[in-house]
């Protein structure tokens, strides 16, 4: 049966349990022959229980291809990186663990890679629907904060300004033997909020001379918590991001230089920018607009500090 898988969806979780399973269910409710796919969780040392809800659902549904791992070296991009390896399919599909898979978001995956074999990743919609209530200082300058990536209603080819997200990615097996795994160096480790380890293999992509599309079709459901919108929160996230590129530039001292002064330059825009919201008495939307950028900054200047 292992010849005849075409896709692995990997889910990789960390103190999720309260939302693993439906993320599980969600794939396997897909309209997709599930001889011809497996499901994969890879728990990242969590200390919740994940692990027994995860035998529980193995039980429940003996027939059908799933299989779950405990990863012992801390990181998503460990996590990833074991899941790729463990997969026994042509296309290797993630989904976070408090998502859910919409209609159809296995079939067209599948469906355009087929018929566009000169493709080796691909990353579809993802929509966040919030647990809670929207803080007065929230903006689109937020979007990747709740994880909200919406490029448009048509399939397009990304070149680098833009790439998928974690959440929804897809990638032909291939791609690991060609390029590598993730970055391990990069990526969120536990509570830390460190980044770009999407970026980063996106961009090896890239560069091998490869193509990543963005399918609106292929659409997921993100969860938002409270807790997204702790200033607490919201200062590690941005930390995270700056700390991330810091990390992954390391030894392109051009390279740094110009983010360094594109972040500058984005804050200085921020700034410009938000004076819109203090003309309209916005002053929250402002003040953490502002705060986000330079947090940003400050990552990027102290990476030790972002992880």
């Amino acid at each position: 049966m292992d010849n005849q898988l075409k896709v692995s969806a990997v889910i990789c979780s960390y103190n999720r349990a309260r939302f693993v399973v439906d993320a599980v269910d969600s794939i396997f409710k897909q309209d997709f022959d599930k001889s011809r796919y497996e499901v994969i969780v890879v728990d990242n040392n969590s200390t919740d229980n994940v692990l027994e809800l995860l035998a529980e659902y193995k039980a429940k549904h003996p027939d059908y291809n799933f299989r779950y791992y405990v990863e012992h070296n801390q990181g998503v991009a460990f996590a990833r990186s074991r899941g790729a390896h463990e997969a026994k399919g042509e296309i290797v599909m993630y989904l976070d663990d408090d998502s859910l898979a919409q209609p159809n978001w296995m079939k067209y995956t599948v469906d355009f890679f087929d018929q566009n074999p000169d493709v080796y990743s691909t990353g579809g919609k993802i929509t966040p629907y919030f647990l809670t209530g929207i803080p007065d200082w929230y903006s689109k300058y937020f979007f990747g904060l709740v994880g909200n990536f919406n490029l448009g209603s048509h399939d397009k080819r990304l070149t680098g300004n833009r790439y998928p997200c974690g959440a929804n990615m897809a990638f032909r097996k291939k791609v690991f033997e060609e390029i590598g795994y993730f970055n391990t160096d990069l990526g969120r480790k536990g509570a830390g909020l460190l980044a770009t380890e999407e970026k980063d293999i996106y961009i090896r992509i890239l560069n091998h001379g490869k193509k990543v599309y963005y399918l609106p079709e292929v659409e997921v459901l993100h969860a938002v918590e409270s807790n997204k919108f702790d200033k607490s929160y919201v200062y590690r996230h941005s930390m995270g991001i700056g700390g991330g590129e810091r990390l992954r530039l390391k030894g392109q001292n051009i390279a740094l230089l110009k983010k360094f002064i594109e972040y500058v330059a984005k804050w200085g825009y921020a700034i410009v920018y938000g004076l819109g919201f203090l003309l309209r008495g916005q002053w929250s939307k402002f003040y953490m607009l502002e705060r986000f950028r330079w947090w940003v900054i400050m990552g990027f200047l102290n990476p030790k500090k972002a992880g």
